[in-house]
């Protein structure tokens, strides 16, 4: 069966999207590469990241003479330059434990959206035939997307559906807080 115009604009409506979100997964998932992820995540996501994993160590960071609103306000960069980073990094890296490859794992088409500019997606094995069926049980990753006019669509979120809220601790969701 040969797709009709519509489908063709609808596929071509979510490239984008899931493009987007493989620039986050390939390099996370993948490469275990947490600064080549950074660039694809948006910069709520980054905030409430550093904060999460700096709120059990807040009074440690003002004991070193650190502010800890200015360490995370620094790790919203898409190219951080700070001391802790590489210890964020390495905490990061811990979460990035699914066996995720290209062949092997794909992200749900006909995203489910949470509001006019932020989407669902979900990241999940792909079955051996390729097709979920309707019904059918699965284990997924959700990926919260945000669509902003000139960077277009960056991870909001993973690993929840929730929307982020930045503070100390963070709203994540999930297990993030």
């Amino acid at each position: 069966m040969e797709p009709d115009d519509e489908d063709i604009a609808a596929y071509a409506a979510q490239h984008a999207i899931i493009s987007a979100a493989w620039k986050f997964v390939e390099p996370y998932w993948v490469d275990h590469d947490v600064r080549a992820a950074w660039v694809a995540t948006h910069p709520t996501l980054r905030l409430c990241w550093a904060q999460h994993w700096l709120t059990p160590m807040r009074a440690q960071a003002r004991a070193d003479g650190l502010s800890p609103d200015a360490v995370v306000e620094a790790f919203t960069a898409d190219e951080v330059d700070h001391p802790l980073w590489e210890p964020f990094e390495r905490a990061a890296l811990k979460g990035a434990t699914l066996p995720v490859t290209r062949e092997t794992w794909g992200i749900k088409a006909n995203p489910e959206y949470l509001a006019p500019d932020v989407a669902l997606l979900r990241l999940l094995p792909t079955p051996t035939d390729g097709v979920i069926r309707p019904g059918e049980q699965y284990m997924s990753v959700p990926l919260v997307m945000q669509y902003e006019d000139g960077p277009g669509w960056r991870l909001l979120n993973f690993a929840s559906e929730q929307i982020p809220e930045p503070g100390w601790p963070p709203r994540l969701g999930a297990d993030g807080g």
